[in-house]
């Protein structure tokens, strides 16, 4: 996202006032900077504006000018300069530990600046101000006047000593060192907070917050594909079941009035079809989606084949310890039917079909189907429809860790290999 656009409501709510509208946007964006600047420069002119209003019944002489000045430098300086230089420095687009760096500079250089206008210039300018306008004595140095906001107790000795009460002049305004100190502090602490020194800490937080946020909509989307593949899965399944059963009943009949034995078998085989076929329907996959039962699901569907065609062999092996891998459901019995329809039936006599499960080299899941049938052919060449949906879902649901492989036998037939992460289930 951009700076100019504001941040997700999952970090910033929905509810905000015109006060606090800037905060929807980037920390230290142009946005942020003009809302913030809007915002509490507004709530800050109030403020100088209702200690003025009672100034204007004071005498001309006695008018404090200089230090209305002062507190105008205090409040609108940093005010100002801190969020407009840390915007300049986040539009440069420098990496993340620069950039706080830069921001960390910016703000310790708008203290230090108020700092040193407030212990070296504020007393000249306010000198020159008062000759300016008059308000000076007869040596020329400016008459001094003590604004006090609020609600001041002092005892009758303090008052007799008080800087108003006081004939000492010079750069300390007649304070105490331990006053002046305090000033001091508190004018840093004002002038940080004021210049965006909190929002530091808000903009380690949004880098955070918005890592975090990446990371689970990237985390939602993937579960929304892997949601939408098996979607696929089970309307292709509704798709195919029919079909292959129609056929699949259709040869019983056929069977039943020439060979009753063989019929007979067919139908035990149907019925071990069915047995392995059906939970995996009513399901939504999760239960089925392991080697051991889409294995269970080919055994059964490759015995039903080798009884519609006794001239089929078929073995199916998979180790033990592979039995609860992962393995999307519909897959592999997609690949023993491409086996049986592209090379077995095309073939005359004797045909085999081995289906295994292996592990790599490099510890990924290996699934083979191999037959010795006629091989690829020009209406054959391994791009067919179901192949490229099995792709599809293998990268909708692996990315890059899965593959389909199909390569030529050299005693014939073809060797489809399904390469998958090796997760157990």
């Amino acid at each position: 996202m951009t700076l100019n656009e504001p941040l997700p409501p999952e970090l910033t709510g929905r509810d905000h006032g015109w006060f606090a509208r800037y905060r929807r946007f980037p920390v230290f964006s142009p946005a942020w900077a003009a809302g913030r600047i809007r915002s509490l420069g507004l709530a800050a002119l109030i403020g100088v504006l209702l200690v003025v209003t009672p100034l204007i019944f004071w005498p001309p002489d006695q008018m404090p000018v200089g230090g209305l000045l002062h507190v105008c430098v205090q409040l609108f300086v940093p005010l100002v300069a801190g969020p407009w230089l840390g915007s300049w420095v986040r539009r440069q687009g420098w990496p993340a530990a620069r950039e706080w760096a830069a921001l960390m500079a910016v703000i310790a250089g708008v203290v230090l600046a108020v700092l040193a206008f407030h212990e070296y210039s504020a007393e000249p300018v306010k000198q020159w101000l008062a000759e300016q306008i008059g308000q000076v004595d007869e040596q020329g140095k400016r008459k001094k006047v003590v604004m006090s906001i609020g609600v001041t107790i002092k005892s009758p000795d303090e008052a007799a000593s008080s800087p108003a009460a006081s004939a000492a002049h010079g750069p300390g305004g007649g304070l105490s060192p331990e006053i002046r100190a305090a000033n001091g502090i508190s004018s840093a602490l004002l002038s940080f907070w004021l210049g965006g020194g909190a929002a530091l800490w808000g903009w380690r937080r949004e880098r955070h917050g918005l890592a975090m946020l990446a990371r689970e909509r990237e985390l939602a989307q993937a579960q929304a594909q892997r949601r939408e593949a098996e979607l696929k899965l089970s309307v292709l399944a509704a798709q195919v079941e029919p079909h292959f059963l129609f056929n699949t009943l259709a040869g019983v009949r056929s069977a039943i009035a020439t060979n009753p034995a063989h019929a007979s078998a067919m139908i035990d085989q149907l019925v071990d079809y069915l047995r392995a076929a059906i939970p995996r329907l009513r399901s939504d996959g999760s239960a089925q989606a392991t080697v051991g039962a889409q294995f269970e699901l080919v055994r059964a569907y490759l015995g039903l084949m080798a009884a519609r065609m006794p001239r089929l062999h078929a073995q199916v092996h998979a180790p033990a310890d592979l039995l609860q891998a992962h393995c999307p459901p519909l897959m592999l019995i997609s690949l023993a039917e491409n086996a049986v329809k592209h090379g077995v039936e095309m073939k005359l006599g004797p045909a085999q079909v081995d289906v295994l499960a292996e592990r790599t080299p490099d510890g990924r899941l290996a699934l083979s189907v191999l037959d010795d049938g006629v091989g690829f052919s020009d209406t054959t060449t391994g791009s067919g429809l179901g192949l490229t949906n099995i792709r599809e879902r293998l990268a909708q649901l692996y990315g890059d860790r899965a593959c389909l492989t199909l390569k030529s036998r050299p005693q014939g037939g073809v060797a489809a290999t399904l390469t998958l992460p090796l997760e157990m289930s």
